[in-house]
């Protein structure tokens, strides 16, 4: 078991690889990543405090911490939605430290918390699909969807076993949340991405729909052998799936967990050890951690 009494996480050597083919070869390389926030004013807040963070080519990598530990910052940096003030980020051997976020769209997927934000309301399935199947592709004057298009995502949306195969020319406004994060989750993985990310992407979800987004989601990630990254504040969540679970606390890392000690987790667990690795954050802990 790693030693937790410092905010110093142990290196991600140190843990075997999952058994279902994740190579050794590093797909994130985020080195020593700084984020400030109003810098400068009294407001100032450090977000991310040199943080380091190596996932292996085809990791399924959870993040948790409370409200406030820098989760969206990282993903925020990785993703291009914000840039560090230091560090580096590195993407299957590409430096995209100063990408902005459109350029880093053509290797990243994203799933967002709100199903609202992935799709358009007001296009059908199959056109919002044809845009992720584009996704950083030239696009010219031609036919909206093609008939080979299609089949290929009638195909796909028969796999989510909700019926939404004979519903493609449907507006996606019309569907449920659940369906509409289900369709998210597919667009974002329809052309493999190099780095999947997924933001607490069924925290606006019941029980039981986010129950079954998360099996479609260790589906796809598996048969696909897809590098992911999830933010989540549900502990279980966070212990029932991936190959290893990073703790941050005020902006730095404070707890990584690979597979073998991983499967020996509970919650209580977690906790203790987040009691252990920052005494004067229990505070801070929020309860929709301790859901699920």
């Amino acid at each position: 078991m790693p030693n937790v009494s410092t905010f110093k996480a142990p290196a991600l050597d140190r843990y075997p690889a999952p058994a279902f083919g994740v190579s050794e070869v590093k797909m994130l390389d985020a080195t020593s990543l700084v984020k400030y926030f109003y810098r400068g004013t009294v407001n100032e807040v450090l977000a991310l405090d040199h943080v380091d963070l190596k996932v292996d080519s085809g990791q399924f990598v959870c993040i948790i911490g409370s409200n406030g530990a820098g989760k969206s910052t990282l993903m925020g940096c990785v993703s291009g939605y914000s840039l560090p003030d230091q560090g580096s980020t590195i993407l299957d051997g590409r430096d995209i430290t100063m990408w902005p976020e459109y350029k880093r769209s053509k290797l990243i997927g994203r799933v967002f918390q709100d199903p609202l934000a992935g799709t358009c309301a007001s296009m059908t399935i199959e056109e919002n699909m044809a845009l992720a199947l584009r996704r950083g592709k030239r696009r010219g004057f031609r036919r909206g969807v093609t008939n080979s298009e299609r089949e290929l995502f009638r195909a796909s949306l028969a796999k989510l076993d909700l019926g939404l195969e004979t519903r493609l020319t449907d507006q996606v406004g019309l569907l449920s949340g659940g369906q509409r994060q289900s369709i998210t989750l597919l667009m974002a993985t329809l052309i493999k991405p190099k780095l999947l990310l997924l933001d607490e992407h069924t925290a606006s979800l019941d029980p039981k729909t986010a129950d079954l987004i998360m099996k479609m989601t260790r589906q796809l990630v598996e048969e696909e052998r897809i590098t992911t990254i999830m933010i989540t504040h549900n502990m279980q969540q966070a212990i029932n799936y991936g190959h290893r679970l990073i703790m941050l606390h005020h902006g730095r890392i404070i707890l990584d967990f690979g597979p073998d000690a991983k499967s020996k987790l509970t919650v209580k667990d977690l906790l203790q050890r987040f009691h252990s690795a920052a005494p004067n954050g229990s505070d801070s802990l929020s309860d929709r951690m301790l859901l699920g």
